[in-house]
């Protein structure tokens, strides 16, 4: 156990000793509490016997006891076993697998009770642990007598890839011939170390959503990064039969359920040294069930209105908006444009003692301490308008509605923004005048989007260049004109690729803004149905930075491409 923490073993040693002291047991001088656990070195001396030594730890965890030393194992078992679990990561961490069921490898541990151990163990074995107590030396003779002379393994991550994906080839192609169980595919240890492996990769590298695609001919295997797609493996359609169904399994979805889409999730330590959640999702297909998978980082850090990168007027605008104890402040963009960040960096802001800030979202992304955050699902029938109906009878200050998607939800957003409250939500737009004439088009009279004191975000991410790759050349005059733009000003910047980037010339990305302030000029537009168009130009002749301005600004910076302007501002 070298790796575990000084303090994790000391206040552990310190529970055992009262419980040995309890018991009667004379311990003696104070043994060594900072490396060693006092029942393990009770048991060396021959003070107690393992029997006693495994009740105090059962007492003392409140976890079920289990000793491998009493248990018969199948020799197909420990096969298993030991490629999902490394020995040396097994003698590390002191601990010995002792069943796989379903999602659940049960695990005999020295300290059941160690949630980074748990952790660590999940994201190597890729299965949900259920430990169990047991003293040390019975789990390190367990260890001894079924690792020792095997070939040790790897954990999934240092492994080469050809590697695991041959081994899980040759494992899936022989269950298939033997005509297995469905949970024998499933659970396969070297299609869960290809898993593993797959998951690991691809969340390290910076993917935010994870696509398994079913084909005619093979098993695609994409993901999305800076929000765009990329290839990441082709695989023998065979290995659809074991990673799906896995996914489905570990998400909490119905298995044997093939002709429905599903949603589902997985909560536990699917990638190393990191806390993710993951979203899954499933959708049938022609050639099998597609999984969809969205990746939420549980200990990310929350953005600030400073650290979303906006010009000095788009960042001013928005902190006096947001300062106004009424009013409704909406964020466009199609999805994926970032504008749940930009909602959670303006929550924070305003995240104080002194107000009361409700939230309905379709599902919490990430939480927030100090606010009440409400799931609104299909599951259970509880759409946005119903909760903001419900959150007007919670004395609320400042609402939060994750997506305007009807008539009803956006005439209560508005009568509440005009009736003491500030309100906070998002919308499908192209720009920020555009805005206007959804609501309209939704059925809101112009009178009451009018009066509602509305202050408008729209917003793109484009991806950031490498700056360990990235070359400077000259682009050709014609695109220059149509971008109206004077070379002969400019240092113009290609991606290129290197490893830093996984080959792709960009790393990360940032956001571009165009923030539009309803004032009383745009106002008698809105009350004299003025087309999007008229909105735009007064908009503009009252200073707002369009998208493609905004997009323009970054490129001269030297931050990004003149692809990347016409890829994230094509219809603006």
């Amino acid at each position: 156990m070298q790796n575990l923490k000084n303090d994790t073993i000391v206040e552990f040693n310190k529970r055992l000793f009262k419980s040995f002291q309890a018991r009667g047991i004379k311990i003696g001088a104070v043994p060594d509490l900072e490396t060693t656990l006092i029942s393990d070195q009770l048991i060396e001396k021959g003070i107690v016997d393992a029997a006693l030594a495994n009740s105090v730890l059962e007492d003392v965890t409140g976890i079920q006891g289990l000793d491998p030393s009493f248990v018969s194992f199948e020799g197909k078992f420990i096969d298993h076993a030991t490629l999902l679990l490394p020995g040396a990561i097994a003698r590390e961490e002191n601990v010995f697998p002792v069943k796989h069921e379903k999602a659940y490898l049960h695990m005999a541990m020295a300290i059941p009770g160690d949630q980074r151990c748990i952790h660590r163990l999940s994201a190597i074995t890729g299965c949900r642990i259920k430990p169990y107590s047991c003293n040390g030396p019975a789990i390190r003779a367990a260890i001894d007598k079924y690792y020792n002379g095997r070939t040790d393994v790897v954990e999934p991550l240092l492994e080469k890839p050809a590697a695991l994906i041959d081994s899980a080839l040759q494992s899936l192609n022989r269950l298939k011939t033997a005509q297995a169980k469905e949970m024998a595919l499933v659970n396969d240890a070297h299609l869960v170390r290809l898993f593993q492996y797959v998951m690991n990769t691809l969340i390290k590298n910076g993917a935010s959503d994870l696509h398994m695609e079913p084909r005619e001919n093979d098993f695609r295997i994409r993901y999305r990064k800076d929000g765009v797609m990329q290839t990441a493996w082709k695989l023998p359609s065979i290995f659809k039969e074991g990673m799906v169904p896995r996914l489905k399994m570990l998400g909490g979805m119905e298995m044997t359920n093939t002709a429905m889409p599903q949603d589902g999730s997985i909560r536990f330590g699917i990638i190393k040294d990191r806390a993710v959640d993951i979203r899954v999702s499933s959708l049938p297909s022609l050639y099998g069930e597609k999984i969809v998978m969205r990746v939420l980082e549980r200990d990310k850090k929350q953005l600030t209105l400073r650290d979303l990168g906006m010009d000095p007027r788009e960042d001013g605008l928005l902190e006096s908006a947001i300062g106004n104890s009424t009013g409704l402040i909406m964020v466009t963009g199609p999805t994926g444009s970032g504008k749940s960040t930009t909602l959670y960096a303006v929550l924070n802001a305003l995240n104080t003692d002194y107000v009361n800030i409700v939230t309905a979202e379709d599902p919490v992304e990430y939480n927030l301490e100090g606010l009440t955050q409400v799931n609104c699902t299909s599951e259970i029938g509880l759409t946005f308008d119903e909760a903001l109906r419900a959150f007007m009878r919670q004395d609320p200050d400042i609402i939060m509605v994750g997506e305007i998607r009807d008539a009803q939800t956006a005439d209560i957003a508005l009568k509440a923004a005009m009736t003491g409250h500030l309100v906070l939500s998002t919308l499908h737009t192209n720009d920020a005048p555009g805005t206007i004439n959804r609501l309209v088009n939704m059925g809101i009279p112009p009178y009451l989007v009018a009066s509602a004191q509305m202050t408008v975000v729209a917003q793109r991410l484009m991806r950031r260049l490498c700056e360990n790759c990235k070359q400077v050349y000259e682009p050709e005059m014609d695109i220059l004109k149509v971008m109206a733009m004077d070379a002969e000003k400019m240092v113009f910047y290609m991606a290129v690729g290197c490893e830093k980037c996984s080959g792709t010339g960009y790393n990360g990305r940032l956001g571009i803004y165009e923030l539009m302030q309803v004032n009383e000029r745009i106002v008698d537009l809105i009350l004299n149905k003025a087309p999007a168009k008229a909105i735009k130009e007064v908009a503009i002749a009252d200073g707002m930075v369009t998208l493609r301005e905004a997009a323009l600004r970054k490129l001269a910076a030297g931050v990004t491409t003149i692809a990347e302007v016409f890829r994230v501002t094509m219809d603006n």
